[in-house]
């Protein structure tokens, strides 16, 4: 859970907060990614570093590497197609959903997700501006349990 501090950084607008120092900074990035997940071009980067290691394996261990990934892929397909063809065979949900205003809720929680983005990739700019050190973003992740060992 992400606590509830006041002592964020401010917007780049102004606002009330904390100085903007490396250690705020990263502990805002770090709660924005308990909330939205990994960022995409970190998500990127740990993978160019897999493809990296795993580039001088044989075609033996890729191939066992791959087989190893099928079956959560198979699952997640099926999982798939099951969610389809019962949401198509429901011919009142496009109704229900009128009704319920999802379509707005949705376009709201998308828009206020995209928000957020944006404010993680500020705080990463400022981050990397100032020249923050590693350790200390390693720090704030360890904090919110974000590091995989």
């Amino acid at each position: 859970m992400v606590d509830e501090g006041d002592d964020t950084v401010p917007t780049p607008y102004g606002g009330d907060g904390s100085r903007r120092r490396c250690s705020t900074t990263a502990r805002d990035i770090a709660r924005l990614t308990v909330v939205l997940g990994p960022d995409v071009e970190e998500v990127a980067r740990q993978q160019a570093v897999h493809d990296e290691e795993h580039d001088h394996d044989g075609w033996l261990s890729q191939s066992a590497h791959a087989a190893a990934q099928a079956p959560g892929a198979v699952g997640d397909a099926t999982l798939n197609l099951y969610h389809s063809t019962i949401v198509g065979l429901n011919p009142v949900r496009p109704v229900i959903r009128f009704l319920g205003r999802a379509g707005r809720i949705e376009r709201e929680a998308q828009q206020q997700r995209e928000i957020a983005q944006r404010r993680r990739a500020y705080l990463r700019g400022l981050y990397d501006g100032f020249g923050c050190p590693p350790a200390q973003m390693r720090r704030a992740f360890e904090a919110y349990d974000l590091l995989e060992d």
